[in-house]
């Protein structure tokens, strides 16, 4: 197209989380295959390697006036994917990405609500003020339709929203031989089948940790299999994956001690018979590689995107029990082909989908 168009994308990037890492990555290469010549900047934790990863511009998000300037000069604002419009992680964070869009809407530029999942919001002005801005933004794209819901139910009467998937869908793994190096450095064999748990730290921990020990010795001991230990997030998901290896006390058992790209998790992911997973980013990139699951719910949207990709293998993370969760192991190892051909049929049209959020972006970025 040749736009040199200004695009500003915000989000959860630059804390060494893969699935928002994911995102990210998704978001700029969809973009810059449509049209290579648009200029993209991210708001970022950490500027200076947003830019070297992603070969984008990048601006402190706590530069106020670094924000506000990036903001003013962008030709469409992007309020990024993931779960940034709840407040069960904090009302700072939501008001944060509200303000944001505010801003923008200040300065009449397009705003898209680039693929979000969206909820819970519990207190009422939160509430108030999110239905409020969603109803001026120009276009809303939702992963999932449990976020629909929610916005029926806060009373958004926005005309333009659209639910699609999420945009790490249209991601890739990387190639084998990497995947290969990168078990040799960790020290992981790979001729025995592997199983993957990927958790991350909850008010539960002992018991989540105490019930899912006893399912690496289950699974070592019942299928043979080396269990490998993936955190998407450091460095808290390495020390509580760390913790259960320690507890397991088993030989069999693995965990990814080194920091990787989205590509290389993805790909790790992909050599597994099956995944047992809290963060839903973890389940999104089994699911991209047909990789069948168990999720471990701690949030709505993890069994949102369970139900919408009919993986029904899902507990709780309080009522966590070992002997369901066997029930629940027994069942992928036994119907995994079955399982994989499912993921399979949804894979295709869940990629289509995920490019529709590129297609109304571009549209938008053209449309003033």
């Amino acid at each position: 197209m040749g736009t040199n168009k200004k695009i500003l994308i915000s989000g959860y990037y630059g804390f060494d989380n893969s699935g928002d890492d994911a995102i990210l990555k998704a978001i700029v290469k969809d973009l810059k295959k449509a049209d290579s010549q648009v200029n993209i900047t991210a708001l970022s934790n950490n500027p200076d390697l947003t830019e070297k990863v992603y070969g984008i511009n990048a601006v402190n998000r706590f530069n106020i006036k670094d924000v506000i300037k990036a903001i003013k000069n962008c030709d469409l604002f992007i309020s990024g994917g993931g779960s940034l419009l709840q407040d069960i992680t904090s009302t700072r964070s939501l008001l944060y990405y509200l303000a944001l869009m505010k801003i923008a809407l200040i300065f009449k530029k397009p705003v898209m609500v680039y693929a979000n999942g969206i909820g819970p919001i519990n207190k009422k002005i939160n509430r108030r003020l999110t239905r409020s801005i969603l109803n001026r933004v120009d276009y809303i794209t939702l992963r999932d339709e449990d976020s629909r819901i929610f916005l029926n139910e806060l009373k958004v009467n926005n005309k333009d929203i659209l639910v699609t998937a999420d945009p790490v869908f249209t991601l890739e793994a990387s190639e084998d031989s990497k995947i290969d190096k990168i078990f040799k450095e960790e020290g992981i064999p790979t001729n025995k089948p592997l199983v993957g748990i990927s958790i991350r730290n909850w008010s539960n921990k002992d018991r989540l940790v105490s019930v899912l020990s006893e399912t690496v010795k289950y699974m070592i001991d019942k299928y043979d299999v080396n269990v490998v230990l993936i955190p998407m997030h450091y460095p808290e998901d390495l020390f509580i994956s760390k913790e259960l290896m320690d507890r397991a006390n088993k030989r069999g058992c693995y965990t990814i001690s080194n920091r990787y790209g989205v590509e290389d998790i993805i790909g790790i992911i992909r050599k597994l018979e099956f995944i047992i997973a809290m963060r839903l980013h973890s389940l999104i990139y089994a699911a991209v590689q047909n990789i069948p699951m168990i999720g471990i719910i701690y949030d709505p949207k993890i069994e949102g995107f369970l139900n919408s990709i009919n993986m029904d293998k899902m507990s709780t993370v309080e009522d966590l029990e070992y002997k369901k969760l066997v029930e629940f192991i027994d069942y992928t190892w036994e119907n995994r082909n079955e399982l994989i051909n499912r993921l399979k049929e949804l894979n295709k049209p869940m990629k289509e989908e995920a490019l529709k959020n590129i297609h109304i972006a571009l549209k938008l970025l053209n449309s003033r």
